[in-house]
């Protein structure tokens, strides 16, 4: 029986010492890829990461939580595909773009402002996620004339609540229980991809499990959508560079800037699915009024996770055209 008992703890440490080794060849991958992927700009405020892709009229793309300059690329891959330059950046604390730079949701702007200066972009178009939208918000009321349109996606509109957790990304960073965490769900998402997409697409949302299995199938069978969620999942690994970004958000959008009527005066596009419920329509409905320029596309039996589903393809055929060209009158 000793025999037995200590061959079997010599193959568990020996498992042990595998899952170790795979784990940090994984996360020294993923970190290398990062930094190999954008650039770094020393500005006024600090230092900001961005990522530049693409030719065509500039959009500017503001990620979410957790997230970086590589969810932005995610999120601007269909926009290049129909002609538009990607412009990405790493808000303060997440990646290389240290949280001392901005972190005021005001300060972010600012920022972004002097980045687009830095790089000689007069205008461009900005589409922005969930916990981004504050900042491309305060970007069009701090400076109107840098933001040509704006498109949100599932943006945050009124205070979150005051508890420890209430942003979603500060959800998922503690849900997945770190690095370790990430690289088991990297594992699962080659295992049984539709488990995953299924549980993405029920996050921050009231859709029934049928439904979110439904829309994971429909994910399947489009290599695109396939692409972007798999993109999605990507883009928040490793979670301990993001971490900064995450705390931040969490803390700052419990007291977000309130928009006052007619204050954005720009275009605005936005979407949000009609199952949400960490971000409610209701208060999103109130946003669009307030805005004398705006649009609002209610995307039916979706939750938070856009653009996924049979609407994917209309719903980034809607973007593009707005930001492209928007409407002097989009109601």
């Amino acid at each position: 029986p000793g025999t037995w008992v200590s061959l079997a703890g010599a193959v568990l440490a020996l498992a042990l010492c595998a899952a170790a080794g795979f784990f940090l060849h994984w996360k020294t991958t993923r970190l290398e890829a990062l930094e190999s992927g954008s650039a770094l700009s020393l500005l006024p405020q600090g230092v900001i990461e961005y990522a530049d892709r693409g030719d065509g009229p500039v959009a500017l793309v503001i990620h979410g939580s957790p997230g970086g300059y590589d969810q932005g690329l995610v999120l601007g891959e269909e926009l290049r595909k129909r002609g538009f330059r990607i412009l990405s950046v790493s808000r303060p604390g997440y990646l290389r773009t240290p949280l001392k730079t901005a972190p005021l949701v005001e300060e972010q702007a600012d920022a972004l402002d002097a980045l687009l200066d830095t790089l000689g972009v007069e205008q461009c178009a900005v589409l922005a996620l969930t916990e981004g939208t504050p900042c491309a918000l305060q970007l069009a009321v701090r400076h109107p004339r840098r933001v040509a349109a704006l498109a949100l996606l599932s943006p945050i509109t009124q205070n979150l609540r005051r508890t420890p957790i209430a942003s979603a990304g500060y959800k998922l960073f503690h849900d997945l229980t770190g690095d370790l965490g990430c690289w088991w769900m990297s594992l699962r998402l080659r295992l049984n991809p539709g488990a995953v997409f299924a549980e993405m697409a029920g996050f921050g949302s009231s859709l029934k499990p049928s439904r979110c299995r439904t829309l994971a199938a429909e994910t399947l069978r489009d290599p695109a959508q396939r692409a972007y969620l798999e993109g999605l999942l990507r883009s928040i690994t490793p979670l301990t560079c993001r971490e900064a970004g995450i705390i931040n958000d969490n803390a700052q959008l419990k007291d977000i800037p309130r928009i006052a009527p007619g204050q954005v005066t720009v275009p605005v596009l936005v979407a949000a699915g009609e199952e949400e419920t960490q971000n409610p329509l209701a208060p999103t409905q109130k946003l669009v009024s307030l805005i004398p320029k705006a649009r609002f596309l209610i995307i039916p039996r979706t939750g938070m996770l856009l653009p996924i589903g049979k609407e994917s393809t209309r719903l980034w055929e809607s973007i593009a055209g707005f930001l492209k060209a928007p409407p002097s009158n989009p109601s």
